[in-house]
């Protein structure tokens, strides 16, 4: 097995520990929407320390009530939101949380069938583009959007999302919006 291929080359993953993980990586992999490398892949290849620690913290986020998820603002660039996604989507994995990576396309159709998503951890890496950055989305699914964001901290449920701009986010999405983001997510600059 070349160490591309070999889940435990990395250091990341024991097989004391993470035996069940890789006897159905493929399954692990599918469930989080991921590539099974990011399940073998260090974080700290792809995100910086804020994003380690939240990761390390993250039991105690869900207990604590006090922070909803965490919240990339920017615009994406080296590494894009959408590999530090994936890259916290198996850190999570393979640390016995079920988390799941999903565009804001797919939660509104599964919201619109009445299936809202419900992992431990739902991570959105286009959750909010300014209409200028061809975002932009009906009255409708603003309202679900905040209310599937407001019904995971009840239940104690961590989201992690992508706004390019806090103020678009604001503007566009009304400021009930905008303060239950900036209140309640860590904001991590990218």
């Amino acid at each position: 097995m070349t160490m591309q291929n070999d889940p435990y080359a990395t250091g990341v993953l024991f097989p004391d520990v993470h035996d069940r993980l890789v006897a159905d990586i493929d399954g692990f992999a599918k469930d989080a929407g991921i590539q099974r490398h990011w399940l073998w892949t260090p974080l700290a290849n792809t995100c910086g320390e804020s994003e380690i620690e939240y990761v390390r913290r993250f039991r105690h986020h869900r207990v604590s009530g006090q922070l909803h998820g965490l919240c990339y603002v920017g615009q994406s660039k080296n590494p894009d939101v959408e590999d530090r996604t994936f890259a916290l989507a198996g850190a999570l994995v393979r640390n016995f949380v079920r988390a799941r990576v999903m565009t804001v396309g797919m939660v509104l159709d599964r919201i619109g069938m009445g299936m809202t998503p419900d992992p431990t951890c739902l991570l959105i890496p286009n959750f909010f583009l300014s209409k200028a950055q061809g975002g932009g989305i009906a009255t409708w699914q603003i309202a679900a959007l905040y209310d599937l964001l407001v019904q995971r901290a009840a239940s104690g449920q961590q989201t992690i999302i992508y706004a390019s701009s806090l103020a678009a986010l604001a503007n566009e999405y009304g400021a009930g919006f905008g303060n239950l983001v900036q209140s309640h997510y860590l904001k991590v600059q990218i």
